[in-house]
């Protein structure tokens, strides 16, 4: 069964998206992706982002997101393979300078920083960023809104950091 999170766009008044500066511990490779992690037993998904969001950013009082995205995949991380089934929200925020104070022992081995991107600037970019559409996928929330239903943006063969 894969394991259930939730990732989260956090998404300032100037349409920046915050992404974690990350490294598989078992490989060194480097690369950018969203805000996220398991949910917990019990907890709903609203839940679930408010929690992982204090834990890695500590941000806390986040506000209630939309449920723009699904997605399931099957990805290599430290040394393993890992499936999981991502549900995405989208969280208009205040830009604010996340705190790596509350990061787990493991994530802090593995969490390098963290900065704010445009949908252009992630489009261009020559870093690894997962997925590696998020450019073009923040850009179509930007120009036409959080849709009605969440979308399922997997696509097979396509991997992620967790």
């Amino acid at each position: 069964m894969p394991r259930q999170t939730v990732k989260l766009l956090l998404v300032d008044p100037d349409g920046r998206l915050l992404l974690v500066h990350g490294r598989d511990p078992a490989t060194g490779a480097r690369y950018w992706y969203p805000v996220g992690g398991g949910i917990e037993l019990g907890e709903t998904l609203h839940e679930a982002a408010a929690r992982e969001a204090w834990e890695e950013t500590g941000l806390d009082g986040l506000p209630v997101g939309v449920h723009v995205w699904t997605r399931d995949l099957t990805y290599g991380h430290a040394g393993r393979t890992v499936e999981v089934h991502e549900d995405w929200l989208h969280h208009a925020v205040a830009c604010f300078d996340p705190s790596p104070a509350r990061l787990t022992d493991g994530e802090s081995e593995s969490i390098l920083g963290f900065r704010w991107w445009t949908a252009r600037e992630l489009r261009a970019t020559q870093d690894t960023v997962y997925p590696p559409d998020l450019g073009a996928l923040l850009r179509a929330l930007q120009e036409h809104g959080c849709p009605l239903a969440p979308i399922d943006i997997g696509t097979p063969g396509m991997h992620s950091e967790g």
